[in-house]
């Protein structure tokens, strides 16, 4: 199991310090993947966030970080990823 952690959301704006929405902590089960692209659309799927736009690739191994398309909205979702045993 994979366990996603300090999962936080915020839109793409104009703002300067956007408001950030804290999300659930999440449990992925091993058969659904474990590549950053796996975790994000799992994520998307589990919360209703529309449609991936980019996984973020220069991040530490342990952080999840991507954007993603809802309502003509970009959303940002950063998280840490702890990988069970």
């Amino acid at each position: 199991m994979i366990k996603l952690t300090q999962l936080e959301k915020h839109a793409i704006g104009r703002l300067a310090n956007p408001t950030r929405l804290a999300l659930e902590d999440l449990m992925v089960p091993d058969f659904y993947g474990d590549t950053p692209h796996q975790l994000a659309a799992y994520v998307i799927e589990t919360y209703d966030l529309g449609q991936l736009d980019g996984v973020k690739s220069t991040t530490a191994a342990h952080v999840l970080d991507f954007t993603c398309q809802f309502d003509a909205q970009t959303l940002r979702v950063t998280g840490k990823i702890i990988r069970q045993v």
